[in-house]
């Protein structure tokens, strides 16, 4: 069983974007389907860490980036601070199998369509760090030596003896996204948190700035040219 999209979804609260992730992971691993995945896109914010929500200047600098067009919203896993808005686009999906896969290998399935999309344009497209990036890890997708989209993973299993392991995986691509004033924002809500503020617009790039398309490319298109091959990936999933 898959739960599969129609379109792209805009979540017009970020915590309901952040809940209907949550609720993904929970239909995989109480059985309900065994795979499903899901393209979204929120409004303007920054999502962070709930580790940071202990800083003593959280309360004052989540109200500071509030007032300045950019309100902040917590989530569960780790990390750094990741924007969302208009331009963004989001990729999540959860599968179970037999047993988790390396971390490696997991990624670089994730990765792949992205990767793929990027070639279809003809340039180059890897996965790896990129200093100066938010939330910056291994296995971004980069460009001409710039970040595309972020990626993450988590594990979890059904419960059970002998029971199947399950995969949740998200990846936050750059389409048209305003990527100065999200790095902007980004650095003020770490400086009002009196955390170093050290992110560089010009260590991302939009999926937009490749492409060579006759007309301009949206969210809803990426959607399209991404479904097929994510949708390829939960059909053989092992």
């Amino acid at each position: 069983m898959t739960h599969r999209p129609t379109a792209l979804k805009y979540i017009d609260s970020p915590e309901q974007a952040l809940d209907g992730e949550r609720d993904l992971l929970v239909r995989v691993v109480s059985g309900e389907c065994d795979t499903a995945l899901s393209f979204w896109s929120t409004r303007q914010s920054i999502v962070v860490p709930r580790r940071l929500s202990k800083n003593s200047a959280f309360d004052s600098a989540k109200r500071l980036s509030q007032q300045r067009g950019w309100p902040v919203t917590l989530r569960e896993s780790g990390g750094d601070a990741t924007p969302q808005g208009g331009g963004v686009i989001n990729v999540t999906y959860a599968h179970i199998c037999d047993q988790h896969p390396p971390i490696a290998d997991s990624y670089r399935k994730l990765c792949a369509p992205i990767v793929k999309l990027v070639e279809g344009f003809g340039q180059s497209g890897s996965c790896r760090s990129v200093s100066g990036s938010f939330c910056d890890g291994d296995y971004n997708v980069v460009c001409h030596q710039r970040k595309l989209a972020g990626t993450a993973q988590r594990r979890s299993r059904r419960r059970g003896r002998g029971s199947s392991a399950v995969l949740f995986a998200h990846a936050l691509i750059l389409v048209n996204a305003d990527i100065a004033g999200s790095v902007d924002a980004i650095n003020r809500f770490y400086e009002d948190c009196d955390q170093p503020a050290s992110i560089d617009a010009g260590a991302h790039i939009n999926l937009a700035e490749i492409a060579e398309t006759e007309e301009p490319l949206d969210a809803e298109g990426v959607v399209q040219l991404l479904q097929r091959d994510y949708l390829a990936l939960l059909a053989n999933p092992h």
